[in-house]
């Protein structure tokens, strides 16, 4: 597969906030629609990046719920986070997504400003849609006009011709290694969400508390 640019398959002008904003302005964005990474921005600079798992840590930690309102970013955001040049290539986010333990990664220009986020999801729509299928053809670049999302059948054929050639030499075992990869990564985020779920109903019991902590310790290590 003929590597392309991050700029193709990044986020631009993603939801952002400030160091100095409150966490519950975060808060906000992250329930207000499919958002779960928030560049942190201080006059046009990234300073950082805040994720809906630093919330949820904040929130075990602290259990206070008014210190929603008077904690700021800054106190739970990650400082100097990995980035992405804009010259980045699609390899290049594949690397840096499936070393590290995050699952999005800001673009920023020679100035450090903010242009734009590539995340997993992105990054595995295009992978989705260049792994063969088992007639040789690839995914169409989209299953709807308007929404431009993978169907839930064909991901499943994907990560089944994935599994095929995980092994095999060149771009289709690295795409197939990189999806399974993922795959696994997205696996552990669901057992997080359903100890956090189970966490909540308890009543901060401290059986499913440590759960969740165990839960978290194996996402970080993965």
């Amino acid at each position: 597969m003929r590597d392309i640019a991050v700029n193709r398959i990044m986020t631009t002008d993603p939801a952002t906030v400030g160091p100095n904003d409150p966490i519950s302005v975060a808060k906000q964005l992250f329930e207000s629609g499919d958002i779960h990474h928030l560049p942190v921005v201080d006059h046009g600079v990234l300073a950082g990046i805040v994720t809906s798992s630093d919330l949820l840590k904040f929130h075990l930690l602290d259990g206070d719920p008014a210190a929603l309102s008077s904690a700021t970013v800054h106190e739970i955001m990650e400082v100097d986070p990995v980035v992405l040049e804009s010259g980045a290539s699609l390899r290049d986010a594949a690397t840096a997504l499936s070393v590290g333990g995050y699952h999005a990664l800001p673009v920023v220009d020679f100035n450090r400003a903010l242009i734009g986020i590539v995340t997993t999801a992105d990054l595995v729509t295009h992978l989705l849609q260049q792994i063969p299928l088992a007639d040789g053809s690839n995914h169409k670049k989209t299953n709807s006009s308007t929404t431009g999302r993978i169907s839930d059948s064909d991901i499943s054929r994907a990560m089944r011709r994935a599994e095929q050639t995980a092994n095999q030499e060149g771009d289709p075992g690295w795409l197939s290694r990189v999806l399974l990869h993922f795959r696994d990564r997205n696996r552990l985020l669901e057992d997080v969400r359903k100890a956090a779920e189970l966490y909540l109903r308890s009543g901060n019991g401290e059986h499913e508390h440590s759960v969740l902590v165990k839960r978290l310790a194996d996402l970080q290590r993965h």
